[in-house]
């Protein structure tokens, strides 16, 4: 039989017998993976039990050290508590209200049996140093508010302070890197008020040091916190990096809610999960934290996971491997057979219309189409199928996109071209086509597949768009060349309005008991602006009629004339040009000329009243050719006018107050943006203006 005799293959309707059954399939695939999940759960189970032990190991030795630590702390605090007590005692003895008390020897006595009390203070309630041990504050004024509603709001003798920079508390400077912890004690009269505080400087590199040597030897990190959660001291020293997150540790903002001592697992406010030991002082409120982060409780741990994984994972995923290799084999006949059936499923469901042709046999005969296809064309598919898909546009050869979808056949290339197609019925619609190679194992295109869809409304729309765009555009058109002549012809209306109000005027000067004389003479005026603003729309609108790009302009010529012109010593009064680099441009010298003469004009219209009038003209390379900057030292532009003072006829000052038609800047940035530039000012609103524009250079080899 030959190939156009062949009965076409429709999708969907090949049967696949699979050759095995689905339960042996599954016995195997349930055997291997039972085999080897047996394997890897009693290998998790017993590494499960080894890193709850090491957790525990790592729980145990923090609570050791924060019970150890806890006791060395409370007896070191405790050792400063009876040291300040004592002294505040011999101040009270000798008075705070006299001459200083006289506490050298004593305080140098106690401060020898504890070297971590860097100084001890003796100050009044308002702030007078009575005795300094280091002599830093000695005989100043410290601010000790702080220190006395801290003693009123906490009911304890010893209160711990801040921790403030420098080795010692008070006086000018400051030791870098070095940090002391305050803690005072109330001195108080008999009836109980508060007469002064004795202030000791705590060390705390004292408990630094310990805590990094604990560190060191068990890779514990320890703290000492207020129980407001202020970081006291910690083996990081300075730079802990726990020294601004106390307030936000769970220790604080949970765990010491609930206890005053326990252990914990959970993230400490770094982003780190730690094993967490704390404990409270028993006089003192504060708190010793000992944690050993996760990932060093489990380092020997993860060790001997590595040791043992790769071998059981290795195991594992052999028979894993074999177990989906069998199944593989096993089920790919079944699995093409749903594939088939998906793939028949999905075509006959989407909109678009889609066709295969058989790219094997003569003239790529179609052998399936979709029922979109069908819906699209009218062509049932027992007409479609056999045929070349070109009797969609047979009655029409020639027509534009046939040739790309013959060199693509040609060259096994995927095309998209939208043709005029005919339906079954005889009507045309529109075809957006796209045809795409389906290749085989050889790299030989062995189908085409089609997909089709009816774009007839957007194409139709499409052309209703064009044309309603040409329609606009020859209004546009219209309405320009209407305005240009109107402007053209009402200048000769509005001069004879002038001329005859004028005539007017002259014949009733003799009797100026008329009262006519004002009008006329406003009527003068109106007609004079009136020509002025004609003339300006006529100059805009004839931007838009002639070209402003090409030719070369010389910019020195065009700022010299628009002076001569504009610039009147005996009106202006002394005026300052600078010219800087000024170059030739790409565009008519008129364009160029009118340009100038507009900027030129209006800096000397809105000069300031109280200065000389100062000009400043240049240009320097641009990305878009050169940019000229043109600056006056006149009135000024407020920045909320920076954008209107380009819009026609938009005036920012009263007719009265300064002359001009509101269109000359207008003008100059139609001038500049049809030669492809752009023109913009610059202005703090008080000190003068500056107007930048681009324009391009003139063509090469032209000077």
């Amino acid at each position: 039989m030959s190939p156009s005799q062949r009965a076409p293959v429709v999708l969907g309707s090949v049967q696949v017998q699979p050759v095995f059954s689905r339960r042996l399939i599954a016995a195997v695939v349930i055997f291997g993976i039972g085999m080897a999940l047996l394997v890897a759960v009693a290998t998790t189970l017993g590494l499960w039990a080894g890193r709850q032990e090491a957790i525990s190991g790592a729980e145990a030795v923090t609570r050791n050290l924060a019970r150890s630590l806890t006791e060395s702390v409370e007896r070191s605090i405790n050792s400063v508590d009876v040291t300040l007590a004592s002294v505040a005692e011999l101040a009270s003895e000798q008075g705070l209200a006299g001459p200083r008390p006289d506490l050298g020897a004593a305080v140098v006595q106690r401060l020898t049996f504890i070297p971590y009390l860097r100084q001890i203070l003796v100050v009044r309630v308002d702030g007078a140093v009575l005795f300094d041990s280091a002599g830093q504050a000695d005989g100043r004024t410290l601010d000790v508010a702080a220190l006395l509603a801290e003693h009123a709001r906490l009911p304890r003798p010893l209160v711990v302070g801040v921790p403030i920079d420098g080795r010692f508390i008070g006086g000018g400077g400051r030791a870098s890197g070095l940090k002391s912890i305050p803690v005072s004690r109330a001195i108080r009269a008999a009836d109980g008020s508060v007469l002064g505080l004795v202030i000791g400087a705590l060390n705390p590199e004292y408990f630094i040091a310990s805590f990094q040597g604990i560190e060191a030897e068990s890779g514990a990190h320890t703290h000492l916190w207020r129980f407001d959660g202020l970081m006291l001291a910690g083996a990081g020293g300075g730079n802990d990096v726990h020294q601004e997150i106390g307030r936000d540790n769970p220790l604080f903002t949970r765990h010491l809610k609930d206890s005053e001592m326990g252990t914990f697992t959970g993230p400490g406010g770094d982003g780190v999960t730690w094993i967490t030991s704390y404990r409270t002082t028993l006089s003192w409120p504060l708190v010793i934290s000992v944690g050993i982060s996760l990932d060093t409780a489990l380092q020997s741990w993860r060790h001997s996971v590595e040791t043992i994984a790769w071998p059981v994972a290795t195991v594992t995923l052999i028979v894993l491997g074999l177990t989906a290799a069998m199944a593989i084999v096993l089920r790919n006949r079944g699995r093409d057979e749903a594939r088939l059936r998906l793939s028949d499923m999905v075509l006959s469901n989407v909109s678009n219309g889609v066709t295969i042709a058989d790219a094997g046999a003569r003239d790529l005969p179609l052998i399936y189409v979709n029922p979109a296809f069908e819906r699209i064309t009218g062509y049932s598919a027992q007409t479609a199928l056999g045929q070349n898909a070109r009797f969609l546009h047979e009655f029409d050869p020639t027509q534009e996109g046939l040739d790309d979808i013959r060199a693509a056949l040609a060259e096994g290339e995927p095309v998209s071209v939208v043709l005029r197609n005919q339906r079954a019925d005889g009507t045309f619609f529109w075809n957006q086509l796209s045809l795409s190679p389906v290749r085989g194992a050889q790299g030989v295109v062995t189908h085409w597949v089609g997909v089709q869809r009816d774009i007839t409304q957007q194409e139709e729309a499409r052309a209703a768009l064009a044309k309603a765009y040409d329609d606009v555009a020859h209004y546009s058109e219209d309405l320009e060349r209407f305005s240009f002549v109107l402007a053209h012809h009402l200048q000769e209306p509005a001069r004879q309005m002038r001329l005859q109000a004028q005539v007017l005027l002259q014949r009733i000067e003799d009797i100026p008991e008329s009262g006519a004389q004002q009008p006329a003479e406003l009527i003068i005026n109106a007609a004079k602006r009136l020509v002025e603003m004609l003339r300006d729309v006529q100059a805009y609108l004839a931007i838009e009629r002639q070209p402003v790009a090409g030719g070369t302009a010389s910019s020195e010529s065009a700022l010299a004339a628009a002076v001569n012109r504009f610039v009147n010593v005996e009106v202006v009064g002394p005026v300052e040009v600078a010219r800087g680099m000024l170059p030739r441009v790409g565009v008519p010298q008129k364009y160029l000329d009118d340009l100038f003469e507009i900027l030129i004009e209006n800096a000397v219209r809105f000069r300031h009243g109280e200065r000389p009038l100062r000009l400043s003209v240049g240009a320097q390379s641009h990305v878009d050719g050169w940019l000229f900057r043109v600056e006056d030292n006149g009135i000024g532009i407020d920045s909320s006018y920076h954008e209107r003072v380009f819009v026609a006829l938009e005036r920012l000052h009263s007719g009265t107050s300064y002359a001009g038609t509101g269109i000359g800047l207008a003008i100059a940035r139609k001038i500049v943006e049809a030669a492809g530039g752009r023109i913009w000012v610059e202005s703090d609103g008080t000190s003068g203006s500056t107007f930048c524009f681009t324009l391009p250079m003139p063509p090469s080899g032209v000077v």
